[in-house]
């Protein structure tokens, strides 16, 4: 490797943030460079097992830490803009655009999985693809009412007050392990302001109204047992979208479907979807958005 995924560096933003970044490259010409987007409360370091698979099969990984995650600053869990996020996976495609001479794809888990599906509808010029994995489109469950009413009354004078999500760390896989280590992981949190819950909403609602933009190739991999988002909402996207996306549903994973038991066969889905895509995709063109 030319680069390790333990490594973190600091990336400054458009607006002056300095966020925190990993990476991994292929010694030989990568195939296709992955930018990798984690969910909510999450951060980048917990997928250091799919960056070496991803760079094992030829392909090169930056992952970020969203502003408010693991290493990058920011209030946990807050959000006063959600077009920041969209603005940071542009600038953080122009910048590997660069540096690396491949064809960009999209990896977003989760919360990471609602920004790449928004920003697919709003600035995909030159992308190749984009793979979403449990994306937070909407809530399995809805939050108790109380926390709905305090979070909206909150938003105008508190909005950065942060509130426990109530997540509960085993429902993130079937593998009991996962759910402890996020527990004990100090980058790992369960806080959003209502600020964040107004973003978060105002963009699941955009996503599903504007699906008829989405033109960019695209893979759905969801959990069957999903007790965190709705596996529902996910299908009914995929069914709205006017280029049909590919759809693997995992019976019986829980929502962190790479951090499964069986997430091998997650990652070869995926690396094999990535395969058959950059063997079609049209040589990388340098700044996205220009010929």
């Amino acid at each position: 490797m030319t680069a390790s995924y333990a490594d973190v560096e600091f990336w400054t933003a458009p607006d002056g943030a300095r966020l925190a970044l990993r990476r991994t490259v292929p010694t030989d010409p990568p195939r296709a460079l992955v930018l990798l987007f984690h969910g909510f409360g999450d951060h980048s370091g917990r997928y250091a097992h799919v960056a070496e698979w991803l760079a094992g099969r030829g392909y090169a990984v930056w992952a970020l830490d969203q502003r408010g995650h693991g290493r990058s600053p920011g209030p946990r869990g807050h959000i006063s803009r959600f077009a920041q996020f969209l603005a940071d996976v542009a600038a953080l495609r122009k910048r590997a655009a660069g540096e690396v001479a491949a064809p960009q794809v999209l990896l977003g888990h989760s919360f990471g999985g609602l920004v790449v599906l928004r920003y697919l509808e709003t600035a995909p010029q030159g992308l190749a693809g984009a793979v979403v994995t449990s994306p937070f489109i909407e809530v399995a469950l809805q939050p108790p009412a109380w926390k709905r009413v305090v979070a909206k009354l909150l938003a105008g004078p508190a909005p950065g007050l942060g509130m426990s999500t109530g997540l509960d760390p085993a429902l993130l896989s079937t593998d009991a392990a996962v759910g402890r280590a996020a527990e004990a992981d100090p980058l790992y949190h369960s806080r959003m302001t209502p600020a964040a819950w107004r973003e978060v909403q105002a963009a699941q609602v955009a996503v599903m109204a504007e699906a008829d933009r989405v033109a960019t190739p695209l893979l759905f991999l969801l959990a069957g047992d999903d007790r965190i988002v709705a596996r529902a909402a996910s299908e009914a996207l995929a069914r709205s979208l006017p280029v049909p996306p590919d759809v693997v549903v995992y019976d019986g994973m829980y929502h962190e479907i790479l951090n499964e038991r069986d997430k091998v066969r997650v990652l070869h889905d995926l690396g094999g979807w990535l395969d058959r895509l950059v063997a079609s995709a049209p040589p990388a063109t340098g700044v996205p958005g220009k010929a």
